[in-house]
């Protein structure tokens, strides 16, 4: 096996991993425990009962600061369940890209 071709089959294997790990998070999100618990709870009831913690002058300033990181830990979770599926879908388009890449390799390397 060649270099390019080595290099190839790497980037196959990252690509697959990352349409595995899109997998997950679909399965997870098909879930209703996980819709109802995370979703539901996590990322819209909890990050308003914080967000109003975090404005309560009752409270140290040391918990409404907590309050505010806690509430902002919703829209990571977010941000990484979205930024997940844009990679699996990237992904899946490059896995076709590579395969055509290594076809092409692998004909040449056997003209050689």
């Amino acid at each position: 096996m060649s270099e390019a071709t080595d290099q190839l089959d790497q980037q196959l294997r990252s690509e697959k991993e990352l349409v595995e790990l899109m997998g997950c998070a679909q399965r997870l999100h098909a879930n209703p425990d996980f819709r109802r618990l995370i979703e539901d709870e996590f990322l819209m009831k909890e990050p308003a009962r914080l967000a109003m913690m975090s404005g309560d002058p009752i409270i140290s300033r040391e918990d409404r600061e907590d309050a505010m990181k806690m509430a902002q830990a919703a829209g990571h979770l977010k941000r990484f369940m979205s930024a997940t599926f844009q990679r699996g879908r990237a992904a899946e388009s490059n896995i076709v890209q590579i395969n055509a890449e290594l076809d092409d390799v692998r004909a040449e390397e056997a003209n050689d």
